[in-house]
C-alpha cells in the first residue's frame, strides 16, 4: 500500500531543496524571460534531473554512485564553474527585444541550457548532504525509508516536488515577461552574468586551492 505521509514528506523536501534561489534558479528565471515557459522548464528539468540523483542516493543509500561523484567532484565542478563564468558572458553580452515576443531557441540552446543547470545542481555537494540530512533526521521519527520500497517513494516524491517547483518557477515568469520593458531585462541580465561570472570564479578559487 502507497504510504501517502512517506509522498508528502517527500513533496517537502523537494520543494525545500528546489526552492533556495542558487545559480539554477537564476538559471531558470533568466531562460524564462529571454524565452518564456519552454526555456524555462526544460531549464527546470535539468535542474530537476540533478535533485533527482542526489535524493535517489540519498535515500537508497548507494554508496557506490556517491563515491564515485565524490571522487570526480573536482572535475564536475571544474566543468560548471568554466560554464557559469561563459555563460555569464554569454547573457551580459547578449542584448533583449522584449517586444518582439517569445525569442525562438533552438533545440540545441535548450538542451545546453538544461545540460548547464544540471551540472550545477550536480556541482553542489551541499544539495546531496541536505537530502541525507533530511533523510536521516526522519529516521528519527521511524518514518526514514527502512527498505527499497519506501526509498524509492520517497525519492520519487522529491522528485515530484521538484518538479512541481520548476513548473511553479516557469509558469510564473512566463506569465509576467510581458510586463518587462528591456532596460529591465538588460539589467537582470547584466545582474545574473555577474552572479554567474561570481559563482563560476568562487568555483574555481576552490579548486585553485584545494585542487581536483
Amino acid at each position: 500500500m502507497l504510504d501517502w505521509n512517506l509522498v508528502g514528506i517527500g513533496l517537502g523536501i523537494g520543494l525545500a531543496m528546489a526552492a533556495p534561489m542558487g545559480p539554477a534558479n537564476i538559471l531558470v528565471i533568466h531562460r524564462g524571460v529571454r524565452g518564456g515557459f519552454k526555456g524555462a522548464f526544460v531549464a527546470g528539468l535539468g535542474a530537476m534531473a540533478g535533485d533527482g540523483l542526489y535524493a535517489a542516493i540519498a535515500a537508497f543509500g548507494v554508496t557506490a554512485v556517491s563515491d564515485a561523484i565524490e571522487d570526480h567532484i573536482g572535475l564536475i565542478k571544474l566543468v560548471g564553474g568554466v560554464l557559469l563564468i561563459a555563460f555569464g558572458l554569454i547573457i551580459i553580452i547578449h542584448n533583449p527585444h522584449p517586444e518582439r515576443g517569445v525569442e525562438k531557441d533552438s533545440r540545441r540552446s535548450h538542451v545546453g541550457a538544461a545540460v548547464l543547470a544540471f551540472f550545477l545542481v550536480v556541482a553542489n555537494p551541499g544539495i546531496l548532504l541536505g537530502f541525507a540530512a533530511f533523510f536521516t533526521g526522519l529516521d528519527k521519527f521511524g518514518r526514514g525509508p527502512d527498505d527499497f520500497v519506501s526509498a524509492g517513494i520517497l525519492a520519487a516524491a522529491s522528485l515530484a516536488g521538484s518538479f512541481a517547483w520548476w513548473l511553479l518557477i516557469a509558469s510564473l515568469i512566463a506569465r509576467f515577461r510581458t510586463y518587462l520593458t528591456a532596460r529591465w531585462i538588460r539589467i537582470m541580465n547584466i545582474a545574473a552574468g555577474l552572479v554567474f561570472g561570481a559563482f563560476g570564479v568562487i568555483i574555481l578559487c576552490d579548486i585553485a586551492l584545494y585542487g581536483l
